[in-house]
């Protein structure tokens, strides 16, 4: 099992050394830990599972030279968003690509199943936050729930958590977590 700042750096790096979004490296590293890869604490948050570990480690990796942040805003997209609106890229710098290669030579096996998850996603999804959110509420609410992804228990226990799912998000999102937990009986 790696430890939390070094599953956050593989992901990154597998990722191709960058990721646009908070909620997409949450997701990724959600199902690592689902996946018994790294160990972090989850609860149920408005984009689903999330963990304060994880956003703290990733400020920790920021402050230590290891990656960088960007920041797009409304001014700087043109988007027609709010005014508030934000969005956060995160990108390995030279010393965290160089620590990636630390990690990935004493823990190939890890990297290895990390590589996996994270290719099976960008298959899947694109890393595309809403599909990864998606499937980690099912996840969360399967493994509460203690149910193999019945529509309807999943339905209502997402709305509890004022998540809202619809049938067909619900349907794309069990086929992205066969397809993650396929993978893991290899």
């Amino acid at each position: 099992m790696l430890d939390l700042p070094d599953a956050i750096i593989v992901t990154l790096g597998i990722a191709g050394d960058k990721i646009k979004g908070r909620t997409t490296i949450q997701k990724l590293i959600y199902f690592e830990s689902d996946l018994n890869l790294v160990a972090a604490e989850y609860r149920p948050h408005y984009y689903g599972p999330y963990s304060s570990e994880v956003a703290g480690m990733i400020q920790e990796l920021i402050a230590l030279g290891f990656i960088d942040e960007a920041i797009e805003t409304r001014e700087s997209t043109g988007f027609s968003v709010s005014d508030d609106w934000k969005r956060y890229h995160y990108e390995l710098t030279d010393d965290g690509k160089e620590f990636l290669k630390t990690v990935e030579s004493q823990f190939s096996e890890e990297y290895n199943k990390i590589s996996k998850l994270v290719k099976i996603c960008k298959d899947r999804s694109n890393l595309n936050p809403t599909i990864l959110s998606c499937a980690a509420k099912v996840d969360y609410i399967a493994h509460q729930e203690k149910t193999i992804w019945d529509l309807e228990k999943i339905k209502l226990r997402a709305e509890a958590l004022n998540w809202n799912l619809s049938p067909d998000q619900i349907e794309e999102a069990t086929k992205l977590l066969a397809d993650l937990y396929l993978y893991n009986d290899d």
